[in-house]
C-alpha cells in the first residue's frame, strides 16, 4: 500500500486528494489532503467514488474499427492511426479545413485533450470547435465580451465573505462550483450577521438550508432578475459612486429598468412580491453581496439575457472588484480564447453563418453543418471525452448526421453511444493514468494550478 496526492476531477474545485493505491493498483482509502492550499482536507461524496470511475469494468482496452456489417474488430495501434491520418490527410487535400471539425476536448479535469483537439485543428487547416461549453456557457461569454470588453473576462463569486449572497439556478450542496460547498454553506447559515437567498424552481438541498427561497415558476428568470433590478433603481438603491466612476451607458439601462412593470413581472414569475422586494433592498444594502448562478439559468429560456441582469445586479450595486462580491479572477491556462463576430475576417460555420464565441461554435448547429452545407459540409470529426449523442440537443438528428460522415474518430474510455457510430473507436488514458491538469483554476482571490501526476499505468 502506498499513499499518493493527487486532486478530485469530478467538478471544477479540484480539492486535493490523499489516496491510498492497493497491491493490486487500485483505489483504496481517499480523504482529503489536509496540505493543499486551496481545499485545506475538504472532501465530498465526489471524490469518495473515484474508485468506480478509474476502476469500470466498462473501459476500453483496445483500438476498435468499425467493419461494413456494423461490428467492431480489434486492430493494432499503427493500423489504426496510419488510416485515420490517411483519410485526414486526403479529406483536407480535396475538401480544405471546412471539412473538418472537432467535438469535445477533455473531460472534467482531462484538460490536455483540448489542447491536442488544437493542434489537430491546426494541422487540417479547420476552426470549427464544438463543445459542450457551446450550449452551456457561451451566452454568459459573449455577454462577458460586451460588458467587460474581452470573452476572456470571466468572473467568479466571493461567497466565503459576503455577507448576503443570491444563489440563482444552481444547487452547490450537490454541485459545488464554490469552494469547500458544504462547509462554506453551514458558515453562512450558521452565521446570523449573514443571509442567504435561493432562486429556484425545485427545493433543493440549497434552498433547504436558505434564509429565503424563492421557487420561481420555471424559465421566469428574466422577468424575476428585471423586477429586482427595477425595484432597486425605483428605489434609489444603486451605487451611484461606482457607477460614475467605473461605468458607461448606465442611463440607458436605467431607462429602460425605470420602464419595468414590477408586479405584472413578480407574477409571471408568480412569487410573492413583498418577498422580491425584501430581497432587493437587502441584496443592495448588504455591506458586501454577490450572485452565484450556474446552468439552472443557462439552460432554460432567454439564457443571454439571464446572464445580462445577474451582472446587472452586482454591478449597479456596486457589488464588484470588492472583498464579498463578484470579481474577475486570474488563470495560469486560460480555456476560453476571444472571439469578435464583428470581425470580418472570422471564419463562420457554412451553413449557417455561425460566427464563434471564446472560440467555440454551438453544437445545436452540428447536424445542419454536416448535412446541409453542400460541397463545403464538414466530413470528417474527432470526437475527444464527448458523448455528443446523450449530451447535446437532437440525438435523431446527430445521429443521422454522423452516419453520414466520411470519418468519425472517437477518442474515450468506454463504449459510448457516439462510438457506436465511429469508425474507429481509440481507448484513451484515463485521467488517473498520465500527467493532467484542470483549466478549471478559476478561484478568487487565491488561485492555484495542480499538475496531477500519473497513478496507475495506462490500462
Amino acid at each position: 500500500m502506498t499513499t499518493q496526492h493527487t486532486a478530485c476531477i469530478l467538478c471544477s474545485r479540484n480539492c486535493g486528494l490523499l489516496v491510498d493505491i492497493d497491491e493490486q493498483g487500485k483505489f483504496g482509502k481517499i480523504r482529503g489532503d489536509e496540505q493543499h492550499p486551496l481545499s485545506k482536507g475538504y472532501i465530498c461524496q465526489k471524490a469518495a467514488r473515484l474508485a468506480h470511475y478509474q476502476h469500470n469494468n466498462d473501459r476500453l482496452t483496445h483500438p476498435l474499427k468499425r467493419m461494413a456489417d456494423g461490428s467492431f474488430e480489434q486492430v493494432s495501434w499503427d493500423d489504426a492511426l496510419n488510416d485515420i491520418a490517411a483519410r485526414l490527410l486526403a479529406i483536407r487535400q480535396k475538401h480544405g479545413g471546412k471539412a473538418f471539425a472537432t467535438a469535445g476536448g477533455g473531460g472534467q479535469g482531462n484538460h490536455l485533450g483540448g489542447a491536442y483537439l488544437a493542434q489537430m485543428r491546426a494541422a487540417m487547416k479547420s476552426r470549427f470547435n464544438y463543445n459542450s461549453l457551446g450550449q452551456e456557457k457561451t451566452g454568459d461569454f459573449w455577454v462577458n465580451g460586451r460588458m467587460f470588453g474581452k470573452q476572456t473576462c470571466h468572473t467568479t463569486e466571493d461567497v466565503e465573505h459576503a455577507d448576503y449572497v443570491l444563489f440563482i439556478g444552481c444547487n452547490p450542496f450537490q454541485s459545488h462550483g464554490i469552494p469547500n460547498a458544504r462547509d462554506t454553506l453551514k458558515d453562512i447559515r450558521k452565521n446570523p450577521n449573514r443571509t442567504m437567498v435561493v432562486i429556484d424552481p425545485r427545493r433543493t438541498e440549497t434552498a433547504k438550508q436558505a434564509d429565503i427561497h424563492l421557487q420561481l415558476k420555471p424559465s421566469t428568470d428574466a422577468f424575476l432578475m428585471s423586477a429586482m433590478l427595477a425595484i432597486i433603481i425605483k428605489e434609489g438603491l444603486y451605487d451611484r459612486e461606482f457607477i460614475a466612476k467605473h461605468c458607461h451607458g448606465f442611463d440607458q439601462v436605467e431607462k429602460e429598468l425605470r420602464n419595468i412593470p414590477i408586479a405584472e413581472y413578480v407574477a409571471r414569475a408568480d412569487v410573492p412580491l413583498e418577498m422580491v422586494e425584501k430581497v432587493a433592498r437587502d441584496f443592495a444594502t448588504a455591506k458586501s453581496a454577490c450572485v452565484r448562478i450556474d446552468l439552472g439559468i443557462q439552460h432554460t429560456l432567454n439564457t443571454t439575457l439571464n446572464g445580462y441582469l445577474e451582472k446587472l445586479l452586482y454591478l449597479i450595486t456596486g457589488n464588484f472588484g470588492i472583498k464579498g462580491g463578484n470579481n474577475l479572477h486570474s488563470s495560469l491556462i486560460p480555456v476560453l480564447g476571444h472571439t469578435d463576430e464583428r470581425n470580418p475576417r472570422i471564419q463562420r460555420s457554412v451553413y449557417h453563418k455561425m460566427f464563434p464565441i471564446a472560440g467555440i461554435f454551438p453544437p445545436n448547429i452540428l447536424p445542419d453543418e454536416i448535412l446541409l452545407a453542400g460541397e463545403e459540409r464538414i466530413r470528417a470529426i474527432i470526437v475527444d471525452s464527448s458523448n455528443p449523442l446523450l449530451t447535446w440537443p437532437d440525438t435523431p438528428a446527430l445521429e443521422k448526421a454522423f452516419q453520414s460522415l466520411e470519418l468519425l474518430v472517437v477518442v474515450d474510455v468506454a463504449m459510448t453511444e457516439t462510438a457506436r457510430l465511429a469508425h474507429y473507436v481509440l481507448p484513451a488514458a484515463s485521467q488517473f493514468e498520465k500527467w493532467e491538469f484542470t483549466g478549471f483554476n478559476l478561484e478568487f482571490p487565491k488561485n492555484g494550478f495542480h499538475l496531477r501526476h500519473p497513478l496507475f499505468a495506462p490500462l
